[in-house]
């Protein structure tokens, strides 16, 4: 068995057994590798430690269950081998940027940033994306103010994301384009203030805040900030697993801080369209020091 298989088998384990005790020991046991040889190998291909893994899949069905049941916050904690309501909630807060009981509030989930609903497990082709086809170590750089126009819609939606790039490129000829940006395009999100509704921007770099934005578009500023830059390739129906990476594993291990700006995409020559393969795509991300 070659340690992908191994890493597929352990991951299926830890599903069907993710309320049991003693988890992380069990999983190693069933392996039947010693405990540091284990920790390596899944380590390598997942780029989680089994402690990680499990703990971030228990948030994640925890975060089911807040969501569509009503059991009590604290006998979810207890499901879910957290030793108290209270370290449920730290863990909880720390994944996810809000609290156990605000998440069981929201109710227009299906088309947040995060998508906490649909984080599923690895499975093969998960881990041949994450190690494959994202840049594990992002650059940090500082970008000037970006000034952008384009069209905007409400959540990301894949269906109506599509429409809306359809639409701008339509009406591509009514911007003045900044010179030598004619094949860079910008997809700009960022959330609206009212629980998880976010805003999808569609967008491309136009000289300057004197530019005019013709009537049904909108101007963006990003202002001077500094942001990680990853590079993901390949479809974009595995974009959401380069989002889980960074969000779940590079950002908590980074010693960095996702800063209060919106995120965006840059699609360059190098993007070959949704289904390509080979389509590579940059993602920035705004980030700080935590001080």
């Amino acid at each position: 068995m070659n340690y992908k298989d191994l890493v597929i088998k352990a991951i299926t384990y830890i599903e069907d057994h993710l309320t049991d005790e003693r988890l992380s020991t069990k999983v190693m046991e069933a392996a039947g590798y010693s405990p540091y040889h284990f920790h390596r190998i899944f380590l390598s291909v997942t780029r989680n430690s089994v402690s990680e893994y499990i703990r971030k899949r228990r948030l994640t069905q925890a975060a089911y269950d807040l969501f569509y049941t009503n059991q009590r916050i604290i006998d979810i904690a207890i499901l879910y081998r957290f030793e108290s309501q209270e370290s449920f909630a730290r863990a909880f807060g720390k994944m996810f940027s809000i609290s156990p009981g605000q998440f069981r509030k929201q109710r227009d989930m299906k088309d947040t940033l995060f998508r906490a609903m649909e984080k599923l497990p690895l499975d093969e082709v998960g881990l041949q994306h994450l190690n494959k086809s994202v840049s594990l170590v992002p650059a940090i750089v500082c970008l000037n103010k970006l000034h952008l126009v384009g069209m905007s819609i409400l959540g990301v939606n894949s269906d109506e994301v599509g429409k809306l790039w359809r639409s701008f490129r339509q009406r591509l000829f009514e911007i003045e384009r900044k010179p030598d940006t004619e094949d860079i395009f910008y997809a700009v999100i960022e959330l609206t203030g009212r629980q998880w509704e976010v805003t999808y921007i569609a967008c491309v770099e136009v000289a300057g805040e004197e530019s005019v934005v013709p009537l049904g578009m909108v101007a963006k500023l990003l202002p001077v900030v500094t942001y990680a830059i990853f590079t993901h390739k390949g479809t974009l129906s595995r974009l959401n697993d380069t989002f889980q990476y960074i969000y779940e594993t590079w950002l908590p291990q980074s010693g960095s801080v996702r800063t209060n700006y919106p995120e965006f995409v840059r699609y360059d020559h190098r993007y070959l369209g949704p289904m390509n393969e080979d389509s590579v795509l940059d993602i920035y991300i705004p980030v700080g020091s935590p001080y």
